[in-house]
């Protein structure tokens, strides 16, 4: 009985060891997504909103490999808190090695740990890519279970028969299956094996070819691969490639161990060490060049907006300088909302051509799930709905355009649409909250006025119909102008626009507006931009009772004396102009 129970816990403690280099990759990997590279979870939380409710499951079931990507987004909406998303990622990571090690175990009778390491490894790499969703890692995951399940439990035909159900369950990835069950079966015995490997082929493609010519209607190849696609994986098609193919391979890998030397299948503690290390290395080195810092600055930057924490916005801005377009063109609105953007908007690098400030319609990449916030912004809201609108119905529903939706609704007194859309957000894991704000507002609509953001915005909406013109933001701020509907949001970037095209006839001819829109003092860059004018031989009547800060014409003075003192020579005068003057719009203007 003593040897027994000694031998068990021999046993025990064997298997625990085994799995000690396990535990310190998944260790590993979850301080990376969870805190070092939190960014991935975030943007993939943002992409699409997991509503709790059957008539999403109902839109999203559509094809084969739906379920799916329903799967993915299901654990994708934990991401909106970093730890639980580092920890769903990392759990799947965690179970891909581990399934890979109790094949290779099942297949061969011998422990391997660090071809699963391996395995883990090129998994985390592809994950590390912000746009590799996590549906694809579940995907393979799920034929490593299948495959295991259906060598050790299932007998006869019965996989083939199960076969075509797992198709329409995970789609184009149960080829990963199709091909692993199809080796196995080549290296248990092609005489006896044959039928089942030909069946399994042939059921599958008249399965998709009934669906194709009957029921589902869609192109044969879009039902034989999706969700399989080079967005879906980030454009990484090589290295995942490469990853499916070693699971695919798993079956001939099984036979590679069998074939070792017995001394290195052994589990013994100081093999157990080394591989502990090597874990620690296989998680640690991808994590470090992995790790983008562009990337999390900039989606901490986006974190920030999408909370409305401008202010934090223009600070982390500040901490952490950016040539991206798309934080300068957040980095504006933020400064927009907070009555700083003709304050502040050359302290910052900007395009020459305006486009820092607001984004042009693209069907396609980043800009349309984005280009909305500018039109709220400045009170078009009809055109801020309109670009939420088009990019839910190409991409589907994200949780900012969803936020859109509503406000806009709200702020159009539209209510009853504004509680459909409520009632989308009441059903979701992280926006319950904002969504009983929301109901707040559509119970009470008295409340509306004095509300700190939908009030405001309903306020300054431009009440004045006109057609837009998509692929031109500007011409839209100017039809608004041309309706005399026009807020300060809106004329600050008016003369923004201005500033960056060097269009001095419009900065002059804006001055008037100062007053009428309740300026007491007039903003920094729009001075520094007057004095230019002033210089070009244009009036600056219209500031009427306003007037330019003494400092201000001092500082100008102080600009042109040191140009002068480097002979007027641009390329000689840019550094020390660059050192006293960067963030003016004088050096702008020179330099840009």
């Amino acid at each position: 009985m003593k040897t027994v129970s000694t031998n068990q816990t021999g046993k025990k403690n064997e298997i625990l060891a085994g799995l000690l280099p396990f535990h310190i990759f998944f260790l590993g990997s979850f301080v990376f997504f969870a805190f070092l590279a939190d960014y991935i979870g975030f943007f993939q939380e943002k992409q699409s909103l997991f509503i709790f409710s059957r008539d999403y499951l109902n839109d999203t079931i559509r094809q084969p490999g739906s379920l799916l990507v329903y799967l993915g987004r299901l654990l994708t909406t934990f991401c909106y808190y970093p730890a639980a998303g580092g920890f769903f990622i990392s759990l799947i990571i965690f179970l891909l090695i581990l399934m890979t090690s109790r094949i290779i175990t099942l297949l061969s009778g011998r422990s391997s740990i660090l071809l699963p390491l391996i395995a883990g490894t090129l998994f985390f790499i592809l994950q590390g890519n912000y746009q590799y969703l996590v549906y694809n890692n579940l995907g393979i995951l799920l034929q490593l279970i299948l495959f295991y399940v259906s060598v050790k439990y299932l007998k006869g035909f019965l996989p083939v028969i199960l076969f075509p159900f797992w198709y329409l369950l995970t789609g184009g990835f149960a080829w990963i299956f199709a091909l692993m069950y199809s080796l196995y079966l080549l290296r248990k015995s092609l005489k006896q094996e044959w039928s089942k490997i030909l069946t399994l082929f042939a059921v599958i493609l008249i399965l998709i070819w009934l669906l194709e010519e009957f029921f589902l209607f869609f192109p044969f190849l879009s039902l034989a691969t999706y969700p399989l696609s080079p967005e879906g994986v980030g454009a990484q098609k090589v290295l995942f490639a490469v990853a499916a193919g070693f699971v695919i391979l798993l079956p001939v890998l099984a036979g590679i161990i069998i074939k070792l030397p017995l001394f290195m299948r052994r589990l013994e503690p100081r093999k157990m060490i080394i591989l502990s290390i090597a874990a620690v290395f296989l998680v640690g080195i991808p994590a470090v060049l992995r790790y983008n810092r562009v990337y999390d600055e900039y989606f901490k930057a986006e974190k920030l907006f999408s909370q409305e924490k401008y202010r934090e916005l223009i600070s982390f801005t500040d901490k952490h300088p950016s040539t991206n377009r798309l934080t300068i063109y957040l980095n504006n609105i933020a400064l927009c909302e907070t009555g700083n953007l003709n304050e502040k908007l050359f302290h910052y690098p900007q395009s020459p051509d305006g486009q820092s400030l607001f984004l042009k319609w693209e069907m396609y990449g980043e800009v349309l799930r984005r280009g909305a916030y500018f039109y709220y912004t400045t009170g078009m809201i009809n055109e801020a709905e309109r670009w939420a609108f088009e990019n839910m119905v190409m991409k589907g529903i994200a949780p900012g355009d969803l936020k859109i939706l509503i406000k806009s609704e709200i702020i159009n007194g539209n209510y009853t649409m504004a509680s459909k859309y409520v009632s989308m957000l009441c059903r979701t894991f992280a926006y319950r909250k904002e969504a009983k704000e929301y109901l707040m507002l559509l119970t009470d609509t008295t409340l509306i006025a004095g509300h700190p953001e939908i009030g405001v915005k309903r306020n300054e909406k431009i009440e004045q119909d006109f057609f837009s013109i998509t692929d031109n933001p500007y011409a839209n701020i100017e039809l608004a102008f041309e309706a005399d509907t026009f807020n300060r949001k809106l004329y600050d970037y008016r003369m923004a626009f201005h500033m960056l095209t060097e269009n001095y006839e419009g900065i002059a001819a804006g001055l008037e507006s100062l007053e009428r829109l309740g300026y007491k003092n007039i903003p920094v860059h729009i001075q520094e931009a007057a004095l230019v004018s002033r210089m070009s031989g244009l009036s600056l009547s219209g500031v009427g009772s306003l007037r330019i800060d003494p400092q201000t014409e001092a500082r100008f003075t102080q600009f042109l004396q040191t140009f002068n003192s480097y002979g007027n020579n641009l390329k000689t005068a840019q550094p020390a102009l660059r050192q006293r003057f960067g963030d003016t719009f004088w050096y702008y203007a020179f330099y840009h």
